[in-house]
């Protein structure tokens, strides 16, 4: 059997080899190939022989002098499948960064494809997840390569006995725990029996992704390099458009996301509510205030005093900084700053009225509320919100003039 890989020879390459067949071979042919890489294998130490991976990997690395990085991985909790990835992609692109490269390459065949078509359709997803996997892709500013994705498991099989490829089978591969091991184990071989199943697999991703590749255009084009949009205009967008903003905005913080999820969020955002707050996730929210929907860790949702200073003076000379100035007959000194509070009250020539309100007619957003800085007296009265109230109902026998700087 003769495979032959066509990547760049003058750029330097992360090869992520894990021991078994795929990626043996992989190995096997950027060593042919006379390709410029470094070597990167994950003990997930989830076998009790999963150090053989790395003996026989290290030895052939040691005979062809190969830069060789050897990482072990510590998974406890959680979705094992997913966390694993995760980090591995971290580790990867970590090697990649010492070695002043972004070119990471892994053994994914035509197999793994069709496995992948069939998961997400199982699971449910966008197209982008319909469409399993392509040969070349960029995220987070490394290109990811798949030089043998559209070589079936049988020709890698073959090509190994032809040229003598050393390899180990992980035995976690056989049982039956995860679902793509029951989509190997039970489904593929008996759609293998009709006819061309693995082509027509391959047509069926290309074709999703020249669909995707035109709608996520159509995404990139309506959100212009934000990560928030307005609502008026994200209704007007077509349904498979709709779907794939979220995706990406999700796909942008790393958020989990599924056919449902994104489904669910589209039908809170389109509703009458002028407010709404999604959790996403442990770290982000979504939030739709009128018209303006964006995503926001939480951490930032609450507003703080700790890093303002009020500048108070009777003399205008004494502040430089921009400031306002307070007409009043008495004041309960000494003035403090706060954050609102539930019953805040606001005083004007025509009567009093509540604070919440007062944001509410303005449209405030509502996560911009909570970040107000109220200037107030002893007595909870309110005498200054920084550009958007000033309270004159005070008399006008003296002035003050306030200012706020951070600390």
């Amino acid at each position: 059997m003769n495979l032959k890989i066509k990547l760049d020879p003058k750029k330097l390459y992360i090869l992520a080899i894990s021991g078994g067949i795929d990626s043996m071979v992989l190995l096997d042919l950027f060593m042919k190939g006379g390709y410029n890489f470094v070597v990167v294998h994950f003990n997930h130490q989830k076998r009790m022989d999963s150090n053989l991976d790395h003996e026989l990997i290290q030895s052939i690395c040691k005979l062809h002098d190969v830069s060789y990085h050897y990482i072990k991985l510590n998974i406890k909790n959680g979705n094992f499948q997913e966390q694993a990835r995760q980090i591995r992609y971290q580790h990867l692109q970590e090697v990649a960064k010492n070695h002043h490269t972004n070119h990471i390459v892994t053994a994914h065949h035509l197999d793994d494809l069709a496995e992948t078509v069939l998961m997400k359709l199982m699971r449910g997803s966008n197209l982008l997840g319909y469409s399993g996997m392509r040969d070349v892709f960029l995220m987070d500013g490394f290109y990811y390569y798949k030089p043998l994705l559209h070589v079936s498991k049988e020709e890698i099989y073959n090509y190994a006995a032809d040229n003598q490829v050393d390899f180990l089978e992980d035995s976690s591969n056989q049982g039956d725990d995860y679902l793509r091991n029951r989509i190997r184990h039970h489904i593929i071989p008996k759609l293998k029996e009709e006819r061309n199943f693995l082509t027509q697999i391959k047509k069926y991703s290309d074709q999703l992704y020249t669909t995707f590749d035109y709608v996520r255009k159509s995404s990139l084009s309506f959100l212009d390099g934000k990560n928030n949009f307005k609502l008026d205009c994200f209704i007007s967008l077509h349904e498979a458009v709709k779907k794939d903003v979220i995706s990406y905005l999700l796909e942008t913080y790393s958020i989990y996301k599924s056919t449902e999820k994104i489904d669910n969020i589209i039908k809170q955002i389109s509703s009458k509510k002028p407010h709404i707050e999604i959790k996403l996730d442990k770290e982000y929210d979504l939030l739709k205030t009128y018209n303006d929907v964006f995503i926001k860790h939480r951490e930032n949702n609450l507003g703080s005093t700790n890093s303002k200073t009020l500048t108070i003076s009777h003399n205008k000379a004494d502040i430089p900084m921009e400031h306002i100035e307070i007409c009043y007959n008495k004041l309960d000194f000494p003035l403090l700053i706060r954050t609102r509070k539930d019953g805040d009250i606001l005083s004007f020539d025509y009567g009093r009225k509540k604070l919440k309100s007062f944001l509410i007619d303005l449209k405030v957003p509502r996560q911009q509320r909570d970040k107000l800085i109220l200037v107030v007296d002893q007595s909870g009265t309110i005498l200054w919100i920084p550009g958007l109230y000033k309270n004159q109902t005070l008399g006008h026998d003296n002035k003050i003039y306030l200012a706020i700087k951070e600390s």
